[in-house]
């Protein structure tokens, strides 16, 4: 906005008083009209017009009254390297996809990686997102770490492994040398992390090798019938796509009933394990979940990242991710990679929210938590920064309305963000 004003360090800062159609946050706050009063990143008030009154001093107002006015955004699970990759022909099968997805990956050369990933950014800009779970692939660790810390985006950089057949013992090697020192080096807010792909494409091993490490740790999980079957008897197309690719040994270890019941073997082999640590997982998808997966997922330290607009993509229907809010599971929003999106400029949960708020008729504040807190939360970041508590912000987003004038039609807009306080840079 040409009028925004520039955020000031906290003790500084005179009051800014936003005017909004209306103003949510993920906590349930709801004010239509409402006013939020800022003094640099700490709320001062908030509240309708009339609860709010006519802050004291000098105030700058920031005039939002066409728009919807929220904490900004977080991003819990997206693939910055993939940005600008060419948009896959489409496949008649995902493990299809994953190779042409592994064939883009390995004509990119470091620098292709780089600004893949410095577009990634500017779009997650553009999306309002102010934290972000990114899964860096071949060469993209410190592109993403230093692109994020650029911005002030928060959050975690989760490294890819793939670790099966012939590559398990490279792979195992690397995590050894993994400790919680190597996450430092860049902004305060922005960690390093390890993701085991996913359990078809790295060995048991590695995974309690990740979840032993003192890192956060990532994977995608559920995705398929396909990944339940392979998991179950070691066939499938899944077999077919490490053999061809060579990854193939026969040492693989199937037997397990779903992915879940998979997992969580990983969790209490490297709990029990030498140097053993009760660790959380941030579990991408999870597509595939049946009520006996489901009652063992509620016992379980997972946070799951579901990206709607990725599901449908791919074919995905009836997730049942309110069945897993209902069982205490955090939930929360990502987007999975540009090549899944419709919206090429920007890479935001804003787009999922509002796409399950018009699919589902979700409720404008269990949408928002999930886009905001719950991510918070998952990526292990102070929750309360991403609602209009007393702590200081992330970051605050305007959303013009249009016709779509009261919160519960939020979901039927398509406006981009813009923002009127962004994340701060160190």
């Amino acid at each position: 906005m040409s009028n925004t004003p520039k955020i000031q360090d906290d003790s500084a800062a005179a009051p800014v008083a936003v005017r909004a159609a209306w103003l949510a946050d993920g906590n349930g706050a709801c004010f239509a009209p409402g006013v939020l009063v800022l003094r640099g990143r700490t709320v001062v008030a908030v509240g309708s017009p009339e609860s709010v009154g006519v802050p004291g001093g000098a105030v700058t107002w920031v005039d939002a009254s066409d728009s919807a006015v929220m904490p900004a955004l977080v991003n819990a699970h997206t693939h910055l390297d993939l940005t600008l990759v060419p948009r896959i022909p489409e496949p008649k099968h995902f493990f299809q996809w994953l190779g042409g997805v592994r064939s883009a990956r390995l004509s990119m050369t470091a620098d292709d990686v780089r600004q893949s990933v410095i577009a990634g950014v500017q779009r997650l800009d553009a999306g309002g997102v102010a934290a972000v779970g990114d899964i860096a692939g071949t060469h993209a660790l410190q592109a993403s770490l230093a692109a994020c810390a650029d911005v002030g985006l928060e959050g975690c950089v989760f490294e890819e492994v793939f670790g099966m057949g012939p590559r398990v013992p490279a792979c195992l090697a690397a995590m050894e040398a993994l400790t919680p020192a190597a996450d430092g080096g860049h902004a305060p807010g922005i960690r390093r992390g390890v993701q085991p792909h996913a359990p078809y494409s790295s060995d048991r091993r590695v995974f309690e090798a990740a979840l032993r490490s003192g890192l956060p740790v990532s994977t995608h999980l559920a995705e398929s019938a396909d990944e339940r079957r392979f998991l179950g008897d070691g066939s499938g197309p899944f077999r077919d796509l490490l053999e061809s690719f060579g990854l193939w040994d026969g040492t693989f270890a199937a037997g397990a009933r779903h992915p879940i019941d998979w997992m969580a073997e990983r969790l209490r082999a490297a709990s029990m394990g030498p140097g053993g640590r009760q660790t959380r997982v941030l579990c991408a998808h999870l597509n595939d979940i049946d009520d006996q997966a489901l009652a063992l997922l509620a016992t379980l330290p997972i946070d799951v990242a579901y990206c709607p607009r990725a599901s449908e993509f791919f074919g995905h229907a009836g997730h049942r991710y309110r069945a897993m809010r209902a069982a205490g599971v955090n939930v929360c929003l990502g987007t999975d990679s540009a090549l899944n999106l419709d919206t090429p400029d920007r890479i935001t949960t804003l787009d999922d929210l509002r796409l399950l708020m018009r699919r589902d008729q979700l409720s404008l504040a269990d949408a928002l938590e999930m886009a905001t807190v719950a991510g918070a939360r998952a990526l292990g970041l102070d929750a309360s920064r991403w609602d209009f508590s007393l702590s200081p912000l992330a970051g605050v987003i305007a959303v013009q309305l249009g016709e779509h004038h009261a919160p519960a039609d939020f979901g039927k807009t398509s406006t981009a963000p813009r923002w009127i306080c962004r994340p701060e840079v160190s």
